[in-house]
């Protein structure tokens, strides 16, 4: 057995595996010689590999039709098994990670089952089951690091250290961030969430609103996502370009500054040094706890539950319950929310 290689599952988004970090960096705290290998998702691959502490990531194709299917998960297991592992933990509660796996020898083999898996893992007698549904995600991992005999202390851990950011900012006023990815409009995002949809009228209120809170302590810096959005776009038609893809409008306090098409690490590094960060729940907001960031982040009522599996460790969030835009206009409960988050 190859006691340098544990093989770990996330073949899902890049929040999933942010908060799954913690966990991995402890293990190789408590497993100094183990090397780990992840098997990702493609839209997570790229960004795994910016993570020195991670030294092998397998990319697993996603096919949804079922003789493609199978044959991917043939051609995984066959390169796989030319290993023996110290450990086989499947962390994204896959049927498809959890059907490798059986075929993967490890000292230990641990699944965190999701629905649908209860009856496989039975009938495959797997052992070391923890349950997705009875805990949050702090909780897993918790119990999952007892299994093998280590701890998870939050506080010590810096994901982050030795990251490589590819372009560093220079701004010459602290700022908040407002990160406007697809999850604010209901046309591009393939979850059926409340509509926030601001108009080009909305944004504007919205930022101004704001503008008035920070008054000439701080600037205004906006994101979006992958998605080319139209609105956005509007809103932005009378800015100033003042580098390739850096847009601004000066105010009188304060400005606000558009970073276009920006990539995801360079919007790390944009949280990393903001004061503030408002956003949609996910992936970013993981982001912005790694760097312990204040962070108000908009959720989805009837997803209470399923968002404080994945938040409930999160001291610097703040949850929101998604609205129309107007009402979150007109909600002062909001702006103080915002005050109260700013630091002095």
């Amino acid at each position: 057995m190859d006691e340098l290689k544990t093989i770990i599952f996330r073949t899902d988004r890049i929040g999933d595996f942010l908060i799954s970090c913690p966990f991995i960096l402890s293990y190789l705290k408590k497993y100094k010689k183990s090397e780990i290998v992840i098997i990702s998702s493609e839209y997570n691959y790229q960004y795994i590999k910016n993570f020195e502490f991670i030294k092998n990531v397998i990319s697993l194709k996603n096919e949804t039709k079922f003789l493609p299917k199978i044959l991917i998960l043939i051609k995984m297991i066959i390169i796989l098994r030319k290993n023996k592992y110290f450990n086989v933990i499947v962390l994204d509660g896959k049927k498809r990670s959890f059907f490798i796996s059986l075929f993967l020898k490890g000292n230990k083999s641990i699944l965190l089952q999701s629905k649908g898996l209860e009856f496989l893992s039975k009938l495959f007698k797997y052992k070391n089951v923890i349950n997705y549904e009875l805990q949050n995600q702090f909780k897993n991992f918790s119990f999952l690091s007892s299994l093998l005999d280590f701890n998870i202390n939050h506080k010590e851990i810096n994901i982050y250290n030795n990251y490589i950011f590819t372009k560093k900012f220079k701004l010459d006023k602290k700022y908040i961030l407002i990160h406007l990815d697809e999850k604010w409009y209901s046309k591009y995002y393939y979850r059926d969430f409340t509509d926030i949809n601001p108009n080009k009228e909305d944004l504007k209120v919205f930022i101004k609103n704001i503008q008035k809170i920070l008054n000439d302590k701080f600037d205004v810096v906006i994101t979006t996502g992958s998605k080319k959005i139209d609105t956005i776009e509007q809103y932005t038609s009378d800015f100033t370009t003042i580098e390739d893809n850096i847009l601004i409008k000066k105010e009188d306090n304060n400005s606000v500054i558009f970073y276009k098409n920006t990539t995801f690490n360079n919007l790390e590094y944009l949280i990393k040094n903001s004061s503030l960060l408002i956003c949609c729940e996910g992936g970013v907001s993981h982001v912005s706890h790694n760097f312990n960031i204040k962070t108000i982040a908009f959720f989805q009522k009837n997803r209470l539950q399923h968002t404080k599996f994945w938040t409930g460790h999160m001291e610097n969030v703040n949850l929101y319950e998604r609205a129309k835009m107007k009402e979150i206009i007109n909600d002062n409960n909001f702006y103080h929310l915002i005050k109260e988050n700013l630091p002095n």
